[in-house]
């Protein structure tokens, strides 16, 4: 294969349009941008390499709407036979399967890290920091121990699998900030916000599950001092919906929940006053990285396992997780010197800046590169000359 040239890449990924969640956006993205350079064939259940799904009969895993693949050899045989890499996107059965098929072709393999045990336990009400111990470190032997190179979207994650045994080569990758926001902020950019504005825009985006706290964001909102002027919009959906919007009965304004289509999405990003990000548990936090694309102030929760906590421009704009009261001090604050909100906007797009999507890409094609060629390597014959008997 020519060092420099295209590519023939396997993306295994259980679904990438079933939107559900960070890790199938960003690997839907991250297939369209490789196809623009490189011969791309995705196989899952919505792939060209087409599988059964399933879902689990858990009631938290299918409203979160994600789609698992049933795993079928002759497929995998089929969509490995011709390919320089094959890429693992989530930690599933199909993954498992995949590096079994991967390694009986020879193919080089690289492994995304896009799923924390805590996110699978969370969602089914299990804290138990031993079980979540030990689901990190069979993922790392039985997964990311055994491919060629590790894909971790921050320095956070990387080190996550570190603290459980990881070996292999990890690359720090971000998702990067998703191009649809690029785009759209620089044809449609962000009206001005005027500080005089009778209404106080709220905007949240994220799954509705335990560990992304939406709850805390309605209690601080009933919290401040100025409920009766603020707007709360709640983007998502999921197992939480329904606890969600009870709870947000007690807002003066009430709450607006549910799922927003990506366009309406991308104007509330334009439009709103400050976004919240609550959430306990998060490898990037891709939503943030959004916010901050669009110029929109992000307020993040301060929380040990979340690495957009990172993310927080100073700590005007962070607050303790869990904390509503805490939170809703901030709230007010921020809406009382509407000047700190303005000066952030611009901090924060220039940060965004650091997260460029197609340098994302360029990295990983980079590290497909790397790891095909230490393949290539480890295969060729030694070109020593035997010594002879002494």
């Amino acid at each position: 294969m020519n060092p420099g040239g295209k590519l023939r890449i396997a993306f295994v990924a259980d679904t990438l349009h079933s939107g559900a969640g960070g890790g199938t956006l960003s690997g839907a993205y991250v297939v369209e941008r490789l196809r623009r350079e490189h011969d791309v064939v995705a196989v899952g259940c919505d792939g060209e390499d087409r599988l059964r799904g399933f879902q689990l009969p858990v009631r938290a895993m299918r409203e979160m709407r994600f789609v698992m693949a049933r795993p079928e050899r002759a497929v995998l045989e089929r969509a490995f036979a011709n390919v320089d890499v094959v890429h693992l996107q989530f930690p599933f059965w199909l993954s498992f399967a995949a590096l079994h098929e991967a390694r009986r072709q020879r193919r080089p393999v690289v492994a995304a890290f896009h799923v924390q045990p805590e996110n699978a336990l969370h969602s089914v009400g299990i804290h138990s920091p031993w079980l979540n111990d030990t689901l990190y470190r069979e993922l790392v032997a039985h997964l990311y121990n055994r491919v060629d190179g590790v894909i971790c979207p921050t320095a956070f994650a990387a080190q996550k699998l570190r603290d459980h045994g990881l070996t292999t080569p990890a690359s720090v990758i971000s998702n990067g900030v998703p191009p649809d926001v690029a785009r759209s902020m620089a044809t449609d950019p962000p009206p001005a916000h005027a500080a005089t504005s009778s209404r106080f825009f709220i905007l949240a985006v994220g799954r509705f599950a335990a560990e992304k706290r939406q709850d805390v964001i309605i209690d601080a909102v009933r919290l401040s001092r100025y409920r009766d002027r603020i707007r709360l919009v709640l983007s998502g959906w999921g197992p939480t919906e329904a606890d969600l919007a009870h709870r947000a009965e007690a807002l003066p304004n009430g709450a607006e929940i549910g799922y927003l289509a990506r366009e309406a999405l991308l104007d509330d990003y334009r439009t709103a006053d400050l976004f919240i990000h609550a959430g306990e548990v998060e490898l990037e936090g891709m939503s943030v990285l959004e916010a901050m694309s669009a110029g929109l102030p992000a307020l993040i929760a301060d929380a040990p396992e979340s690495a957009a906590s990172k993310l927080a421009l100073n700590d005007d704009f962070s607050f303790p997780a869990g904390d509503a009261a805490a939170l809703a001090t901030k709230i007010d604050a921020l809406i009382e010197h509407p000047q700190k909100l303005a000066a952030a906007r611009d901090a924060y797009r220039e940060r965004a800046h650091q997260f460029d999507f197609d340098a994302s890409v360029g990295k990983l094609v980079a590290l497909y590169r790397s790891v095909i060629a230490g393949q290539a390597a480890s295969s060729a014959p030694s070109s020593a000359t035997p010594s002879g008997p002494p």
